[in-house]
């Protein structure tokens, strides 16, 4: 039994790769294919029309982040670290986040630049933690990339449920205030975490050699 519950972080982590191209297909088929309309509200002289695809498709999101935290938590209070989670732990947050914001993108519910921002940066961000690991340094994490995570999932979750317009069908107070106000946030968080963590790989750099 015990072989079992150690390796539910890890499970839960699988879970989530699962489930990502289960929420790419619901955001990316066409609403008309699902016309179950859940629910419409007005703002600010524009009506959001949120279809049933969206729903489930916050739901599953919902869920996946669950399991995000559950099974660190897990992983710490039972002390069932594995190299497996710590490998693909973050790449199934990534994976599952970066996915969904070039949907978002693809549908202009969000401008491409800002996955391309976010992307670039966990790209050069892995490549330096894979230098690391082989000159044998250690960089921690900051409180950034943490924050970055967190205003990311929230900025889904509120496309999804409320503001999931493409951005020539919105105003200008809809675009800037509720549908991207905590994309911008992490968007800064992701610049600023990674900025720290090329500068606490360059230190490191400097003492080693």
């Amino acid at each position: 039994m015990r072989l079992q519950t150690k390796h539910i972080p890890n499970i839960l982590t699988i879970s989530r790769l699962i489930l990502v191209p289960i929420i790419i297909t619901l955001i990316l088929l066409p609403a008309q294919d699902i016309k179950f309309l859940v629910y419409w509200f007005p703002f600010n002289d524009v009506t959001y029309y949120i279809y049933l695809k969206y729903l489930i498709a916050g739901v599953l999101f919902v869920g996946a982040c669950l399991t995000d935290t559950l099974d660190g938590y897990l992983a710490r209070r039972n002390k069932w670290v594995s190299n497996f989670g710590k490998l693909w732990d973050p790449i199934a947050d990534k994976i599952l986040i970066n996915s969904i914001l070039i949907c978002f993108a693809f549908q202009e519910t969000i401008p491409v630049w800002i996955p391309v921002v976010m992307i670039t940066r966990d790209v050069v961000v892995d490549a330096l933690r894979v230098q690391a690991v082989v000159h044998k340094q250690e960089i921690s994490a900051n409180i950034f990339g943490k924050l970055k995570t967190i205003f990311q999932m929230l900025a889904i979750i509120i496309i999804l449920f409320f503001f999931n317009r493409p951005l020539h069908e919105s105003s200008i107070f809809n675009y800037y205030f509720p549908q991207n106000i905590v994309m911008y946030l992490a968007l800064l968080t992701s610049i600023i975490s990674g900025a720290i963590y090329f500068v606490k790989y360059t230190n490191k750099s400097k003492v080693h050699k």
